[in-house]
């Protein structure tokens, strides 16, 4: 293989493989922060599920928990799957791009070592000066001259850039089996989650069957927290309506003053950037309706979302605003807490004690109240809310990676 045809070859590998091995690096490094969170995520679901101080824990419970373990599990183990793809592809391609380099470099060392010999049989100083002295003419001798200097430098050149390219095939070489070492540790990573995984679902299986000669009390259970969430959201949409009333408009929008416009401005500005109502925390259940884990077909409405937070952890304002209620539940004592800003109330259900009082405005990140911990389950759970008027909103959207 000439020169002339390796060069060819070799650019025209770069130019077809370089936009794609850019977009394939963004895409693993983007897999890569993906799998970092997600192990954090599991991590989390230890944190706040698995360690909860219980004295009972319910088969319903149970098997909420593992399925959210073995979802969040079976993603990661996609994204690790998606990752070692990427890098075969990128071992491959760095193998290709070495062999060419390889070749390259066979073919300079090859022209260098016959230039060498040529130089060499012309080397000594008196057959330079002889060639020299034996010019026609000045411009000969100034020519030959230029020749000699130029026929230097350029053993010189071929030299540097046999260097270059040497170095260039260590670094590949290098980079390869770093990346073969990261795929070696991915594939091991991903066994590792997928033994996991099949003792988590065998788990599961044993708690369904469990579950299924209790299967009458376990549907009660989910039709009376059912109705505890209506109950919860018809009492936030009346108290929404009866300040929308108060606000002097007959319609179901408030009436804003321009204050109040401004706020809500600057709220809806701040779309999918506002901070979590808690400190640390994990989603446990998300907004509108879900299948339920425990029996198909059967389907879960929230209104908000609810957050796993640690025992003792505080609820947050997730941006400025006024309080406009503090709501007490008769039965159990527990306090949901309306703030207002503008037209959007966020809620903030499921407290212990609150630290605010109506009418106090409260800034970003504020402490609103104590969240209730269950003393059966151990478990300390917000329930958050986003209204605008009286239309819900999913969090997800607002709340920055809810």
């Amino acid at each position: 293989m000439n020169k002339n045809t390796l060069f060819f070859l070799a650019f025209s590998f770069l130019f077809l493989t370089t936009t794609t091995v850019f977009a394939q690096k963004t895409k693993r490094k983007n897999l890569e922060a993906k799998r970092v969170s997600l192990k954090k995520e599991i991590r989390k679901i230890k944190m706040y599920l698995d360690n909860t101080k219980k004295k009972e824990r319910s088969i319903s419970n149970q098997v909420k928990d593992l399925s959210q373990k073995i979802s969040t599990r079976s993603e990661l183990i996609s994204t690790i799957s998606d990752e070692i793809h990427i890098i075969s592809g990128e071992i491959e391609k760095n193998a290709q791009e070495i062999a060419i380099l390889h070749d390259n470099l066979n073919l300079l060392k090859k022209d260098y070592t016959a230039l060498i010999i040529k130089s060499h049989k012309s080397k000594s100083e008196s057959n330079r000066l002889l060639f020299l002295l034996s010019s026609d003419s000045f411009y000969q001798g100034f020519q030959r001259f230029q020749y000699m200097k130029q026929y230097t430098q350029y053993r010189k050149n071929q030299g540097d850039s046999i260097q270059i390219k040497a170095m260039k095939l260590q670094v590949m070489n290098d980079s390869l089996a770093v990346m073969k070492i990261t795929k070696h540790n991915l594939i091991d990573e991903k066994k590792h989650e997928q033994g996991i995984i099949e003792s988590e679902k065998d788990k599961q299986e044993v708690l369904v069957k469990k579950y299924r000669k209790k299967k009458r009390r376990y549907i009660s259970q989910i039709r009376r927290k059912q109705a505890e969430e209506r109950k919860l959201t018809k009492k936030i949409e009346n108290i929404i309506k009866g300040a929308i009333e108060k606000s002097g408009t007959k319609s179901k929008s408030f009436a804003l003053s321009p204050k109040a416009q401004a706020l809500a401005k600057k709220f809806t500005s701040n779309k999918g950037k506002l901070p979590w109502p808690v400190k640390n925390g994990l989603v446990t259940v998300r907004f509108g309706r879900q299948p339920d884990p425990m029996k198909s077909g059967v389907k879960i409405e929230s209104s908000g979302v609810r957050i796993a937070t640690n025992e003792g952890a505080v609820a947050r304002a997730v941006f400025d605003g006024k309080v406009l209620a503090i709501q007490k539940n008769p039965q159990s004592g527990i306090l949901s807490v309306l703030v207002q800003h503008g037209n959007y109330i966020t809620v903030y259900a499921n407290l212990e004690s609150v630290s605010i009082s109506k009418g106090d405005t409260v800034k970003t990140k504020e402490t609103l109240g104590t969240i209730h911990t269950d003393r059966i389950t151990g478990k300390t759970v917000l329930k958050f809310q986003i209204w605008k008027d009286v239309s819900k909103q999913d969090p997800t959207n607002w709340v920055y990676k809810l």
